[in-house]
């Protein structure tokens, strides 16, 4: 009976127990995870500067239009455009009084959400620049174009028939200039110049044509790939007229017909070549917000390369072509000059440009969250393609230049849970990646 009484009790008491586990587990209360951020769209920004092409000083005070946005450039000559929510292709007008306009072309391809693509450009623009020689109609005349160690010569034959810019044919004599001048930077397609020179009254015309000779400035070879534009509209058109050689004067000869601005330009062919990835030091690398309740990082800085350089010095790549003396030293220099036109009128460095950049984009770090931010850039490559001749044009040599272009930086928000397990994922990442803290 004492037996039975016990187990009783001892039945009770373990009920008991069972029933209070079970009101004590049915209470616990289990804490949702803390959502994370939605993915936001990426965006795209520009940076970019302005420059005196005659001086190379920053240029203050320039226009600068795209598309229906427009900015001025400060002191330092610099502009931007943040935070633009499309990809695609974007041209920049600039303007500024004194100065010729050019503009600038760029291209964003889509990005993935929560990236921001940051695209560094850089311009040069032109000043104006102002002479003249009595022509006697009967008589004709050659005026002799002051160029340094390259001069030129314009031949007017006698009895050439001139008419003015009305369609007036001139019979008295009359007075012409002809002079060298600053190339006008202008259109998305450039070639870069020999020689420019400028020639008025603007909109005189001539029947025959008037021969133009320039000095070659090369003594064992001739450039191969030269042609005669002529600027209208603001813009530069390739003339039908050839581009000839003279080689017992050592000379490139053609002709015009109408006066205005022409160029002995280059023609070299350029093709894009392999583009390459190299990761980047995020300084804002990570950013833990332990708090509770929600906070925000706007400005997040990074260490990214500019400019671009010549995938081997120019010397040797001439040496392999076995062109040595001063031929090399001249075409090093017109070999600088065509690509430096295709860049935005900046030279070549011998080195890349490493320097501290910002983008400000303000990201949401909720409560009890962290936030790693990764970076790369990508770095293009193009080829030039210039051929020269020896002064007999029995041998022709090719020059092929490559050069490497530092590129747009691109930068990865990843939101994640601030939990037992966080240490151990940015443990040491945020030292490799170049800091981060606390917000």
């Amino acid at each position: 009976m004492k037996a039975r009484k016990f187990f009783t009790k001892l039945m009770g008491v373990a009920s008991a127990s069972l029933l209070f586990a079970l009101f004590t587990s049915a209470c616990t209360k289990v804490d949702e995870p803390t959502p994370l951020p939605q993915p936001q769209p990426a965006t795209y920004s520009i940076k970019g500067e302005v420059y005196n092409n005659s001086t190379n000083a920053a240029l203050a005070g320039v226009t600068v239009q795209m598309g229906t946005l427009t900015t001025t450039t400060d002191n330092a000559g610099k502009f931007q455009f943040l935070n633009l929510t499309s990809a695609g292709k974007y041209i920049i007008n600039l303007s500024k009084a004194g100065f010729l306009s050019t503009a600038i072309t760029l291209e964003f391809q889509p990005a993935a959400p929560n990236h921001a693509m940051i695209y560094t450009v850089s311009a040069k623009m032109v000043p104006y620049v102002p002479g003249g020689t009595y022509i006697e109609p009967s008589v004709g005349g050659t005026l002799f174009i002051d160029g340094g160690a390259q001069d030129a010569t314009l031949t007017v034959a006698a009895n050439t028939v001139v008419k003015d810019a009305n369609g007036a044919t001139i019979t008295t004599p009359y007075q012409i200039l002809a002079v060298q001048a600053n190339d006008q930077v202008a259109g998305t397609t450039l070639n870069a110049p020999l020689k420019v020179f400028s020639f008025a009254p603007t909109g005189y015309t001539f029947t025959p044509a008037l021969a133009l000779k320039v000095d070659n400035p090369l003594t064992n070879y001739r450039y191969s790939n030269l042609i005669l534009q002529y600027f209208t509209n603001n813009a530069w058109v390739t003339q039908t007229t050839p581009v000839t050689f003279d080689a017992t004067a050592n000379d490139y000869v053609t002709s015009i017909s109408h006066f205005s601005m022409y160029k002995l330009a280059f023609d070299v062919p350029i093709a894009a070549g392999a583009s390459s990835e190299q990761p980047i030091t995020v300084i804002d690398s990570l950013k833990i917000n332990r708090g509770l309740t929600g906070v925000s990082w706007s400005n997040w800085k990074h260490i990214k390369k500019s400019g671009y350089v010549f995938s081997q010095p120019l010397d040797a790549t001439l040496n392999a072509a076995g062109i040595t003396g001063a031929d090399q030293e001249q075409l090093i220099n017109s070999i600088k000059n065509i690509v430096k036109y295709h860049n935005g009128g900046i030279e070549a460095q011998n080195a890349f440009t490493s320097g501290e950049d910002a983008f400000v984009s303000e990201k949401q770090i909720p409560s009890l969250t962290y936030m790693i931010v990764t970076g790369k850039q990508t770095f293009n490559t193009k080829t030039y393609t210039l051929k020269v001749k020896t002064l007999d044009g029995l041998t022709e040599k090719t020059i092929v230049v490559t050069t490497i272009h530092a590129g747009a930086v691109e930068l990865f928000f990843e939101h994640l849970i601030y939990d037992e397990h966080a240490h151990g994922h940015y443990h040491g990442h945020d030292h490799g990646l170049g800091g981060g803290g606390t917000v």
